[in-house]
């Protein structure tokens, strides 16, 4: 039992066969985008922190 291609997403225009079948990813691939992933998301949340101190030193003082 075979599947078609145009299933495995190839399909054929014009007598030319296009390949629209997604890219393949490997665990590896997939673990690096993860470590990125919880970088990044930790640079986030340490701007966002520091935002919110530089608020509360700016509100503290106004009241001043």
């Amino acid at each position: 039992m075979s599947i078609p291609p145009s299933m495995m997403g190839y399909k054929v225009e014009g007598g030319r066969l296009i390949n629209d079948a997604p890219e393949l990813v490997t665990g590896i691939d997939k673990a690096v985008m993860l470590k990125r992933a919880m970088k990044r998301a930790d640079k986030v949340r340490m701007i966002a922190e520091g935002n919110e101190l530089a608020n509360a030193n700016i509100d503290l003082f106004k009241k001043i």
